[in-house]
């Protein structure tokens, strides 16, 4: 499968790559991108199940993790009753094809051929986890959790170009798909720690400097061109800087009250796209492996072991 690899890696690379520069040029990525690019993964896995001598309820867990991974991008207010009708069908499907699996399925199954049914199953619930994260977690948008859920389909076996990679356990790692993830998040928390850097070498140091981590100081005719927010505000006729921005539409008018009151460089913070560590989490993953257990769980677990 060393060239289906292949093909899945240039199909991953190339979606977020796409993603990222278009994330970054004007923070929108179309839902095309996921589309074609789940649908294409869909059709590779596919053609893997037929090389393989898979059981039908395992043919299940393939065809409810499909409808599950389409359910994000399906706009029911646009769909006429046919088309609704159609739609409903396929959700039952999805949800008998789920109970089939998980009463059929054997203990003994998940061990089986490398583990390789734990990674198909995990990649329904990374996409379940992606569900969650959208409605109740106020840090991720809806881009970032489809490019997550498409990568589950691309990339559902442990992809390796770079020799021995580390994984989490001695007989393998998490499933692929998760290993990407916690990566991105890995290279995410490198943000902070470059801004602070930064700021320490172009002097930005004021009280309370906590402000160093999240964001940096910008000419206010430059950020009203740029995706920043104002992480100075006026509230109650004061300068106040705020860890966290909650108002982020109103923008415009904060730039404004801040030039009236006399702050032409004010702290602001990146809109940055998460997509973007998202990408090269998935060139990171697939040359070095699991850095994020390397480098956080197993120190912690040699702490505390």
């Amino acid at each position: 499968m060393e060239l289906l690899d292949s093909f899945r890696f240039v199909l991953g690379a190339s979606m977020l790559g796409y993603g990222a520069w278009t994330d970054y040029k004007t923070r929108r990525v179309p839902n095309q991108t996921w589309l074609i690019s789940g649908t294409i993964a869909s059709v590779l896995l596919a053609y893997e199940f037929t090389t393989e001598e898979y059981s039908l309820h395992i043919w299940a867990l393939l065809v409810a993790t499909i409808v599950l991974f389409y359910n994000a991008f399906v706009n029911e207010y646009v769909l006429d009753n046919n088309q609704m009708m159609l739609w409903r069908a396929v959700q039952v499907l999805g949800i008998l094809c789920a109970a089939y699996f998980l009463f059929s399925v054997e203990s003994k199954e998940l061990v089986a051929q490398d583990y390789k049914l734990v990674d198909v199953f995990s990649i329904s619930i990374l996409i379940l986890l992606m569900y969650v994260w959208f409605y109740l977690g106020p840090t991720i948008g809806g881009a970032d959790v489809k490019a997550i859920m498409t990568i589950g389909l691309v990339a559902p076996f442990t992809l390796s170009f770079g020799g021995d990679t580390f994984t989490a356990f001695e007989t393998r790692g998490f499933p692929y798909p998760f290993v990407v993830f916690m990566n991105s998040l890995l290279l995410y928390l490198l943000i902070p720690l470059s801004l602070a850097v930064y700021n320490v070498i172009k002097g930005n140091l004021e009280k309370p400097y906590f402000q160093i981590f999240f964001g940096t100081k910008m000419k206010i005719v430059l950020a009203r061109e740029s995706f920043v927010w104002p992480m100075q505000q006026i509230i109650g006729g004061k300068v106040v800087m705020v860890a966290f921005v909650k108002n982020k539409d109103d923008s415009d008018n904060q730039w404004d009250k801040l030039e009236e009151s006399g702050v032409d460089n004010p702290w602001i913070t990146f809109k940055i796209p998460y997509i973007i560590p998202l990408a090269l989490s998935f060139f990171v993953s697939a040359f070095f492996g699991d850095l994020f257990s390397q480098y956080l769980v197993s120190p912690l677990n040699s702490l505390f072991g």
